[in-house]
């Protein structure tokens, strides 16, 4: 059996891209994700990245028997000034299709990212993990992050 190709996306990518998204958003809300989605979210969220894919963000693909089956995109930003100003690495997004959970596709994906990260001499690499997801905690553990910050929000009413 063939190996999932791990690649940077494609322009023909984009549709996969969007629509795994969305199912990545919607188990984020299951979890309880304080935003809600509108239903042009991924048309937006594809937007937020698409001028700067290959300067500031990075969109890589598996694609297993011709088909992108697993996707993450990572950024480049900058810390405040007060916090050295250094360029910090971002793993934004990170989805593998049910079918290739636990092969090491997102290991592989993670690890196109940190290639990027140390060509572009990133001071450190950050990834936001929704509040009761365990599995994805676990496999952030696993790779070697460690736990930095820790985010509450407190959603207000109309």
């Amino acid at each position: 059996m063939d190996e999932p190709i791990v690649r940077p996306a494609v322009e023909g990518d984009l549709p996969y891209v969007a629509a795994a998204w969305r199912n990545l958003q919607n188990y984020h809300v299951n979890l309880g994700l304080a935003f809600p989605l509108q239903s042009d979210s991924h048309d937006k969220w594809l937007a937020s990245f698409q001028r700067t894919l290959g300067r500031f963000s990075f969109l890589w693909v598996a694609e297993d028997k011709g088909q992108a089956k697993a996707f993450l995109l990572a950024r480049v930003k900058q810390s405040p000034a007060f916090l050295g100003g250094v360029q910090v690495g971002e793993i934004s997004d990170l989805y593998v299709d049910d079918d290739l959970r636990g092969s090491g596709v997102g290991t592989r994906l993670v690890s196109a990212a940190m290639d990027k990260f140390r060509v572009l001499k990133v001071h450190s690499v950050e990834v936001q993990i929704q509040a009761g997801n365990e599995t994805g905690l676990d496999f952030w553990h696993k790779l070697g992050f460690k736990q930095d910050l820790t985010l509450v929000r407190k959603t207000l009413s109309d």
